[in-house]
């Protein structure tokens, strides 16, 4: 029972919970979806909580929501479709899907920071939101990616920065 309820465990559920609660609720109240601040956060972790790679996180994030919006409102309508119509709609998002791995492969060496797993880990998450993701009125009139990387640039920074707090405090009290 020590490995679960131990000073370190309690005291980063004690402040993370509420963290993620108030991220939510105010994402909720904003009509804002939560999935970007939420990628943010568990690639935070993934990446073992090392405040260096939030820059990889948030702006590979960033490159990765600005593809939907490449994908969904210029090379699907204005490249694909008029060539090829709309029943090889599918096979445009395979080719663009190809063309964005291949620049994260071919560009992780000189733009790690942009082009790199992150990238295209909001790239499919983005592809899910674009047909369910909702937004208040007043930002209704721009392409959903755009408000995906704001809340990615800003709220995911923010979560990372909360995170990290808590990893000093509860380092600080543990001594671990």
């Amino acid at each position: 029972m020590g490995k679960i309820f131990n000073k370190r465990n309690l005291l980063t559920c004690a402040m993370l919970l509420p963290l993620i609660a108030i991220a939510e609720v105010l994402l909720s109240l904003l009509k804002l979806p939560a999935w970007p601040v939420m990628v943010c956060m568990v690639s935070f972790f993934l990446a073992e909580q090392e405040w260096e790679k939030t820059g990889h996180i948030v702006l590979g994030g960033a490159v990765g929501e600005l593809s939907c919006l490449i994908l969904n409102l210029v090379f699907i309508p204005l490249i694909w479709l008029p060539v090829f119509g709309d029943k090889a709609r599918f096979a445009g998002a395979v080719v663009f899907v190809l063309i964005f791995v291949g620049l994260i492969v071919l560009l992780l060496g000189v733009l790690p920071r942009f082009f790199n797993s992150f990238a295209f880990l909001f790239f499919l998450a983005g592809t899910l939101g674009y047909k369910s993701d909702t937004v208040p009125e007043l930002l209704a009139k721009l392409p959903l990616p755009l408000v995906w990387t704001a809340e990615t640039l800003l709220g995911g920074t923010l979560i990372i920065l909360g995170c990290t707090g808590i990893g000093m405090i509860v380092k600080k009290s543990t001594g671990k």
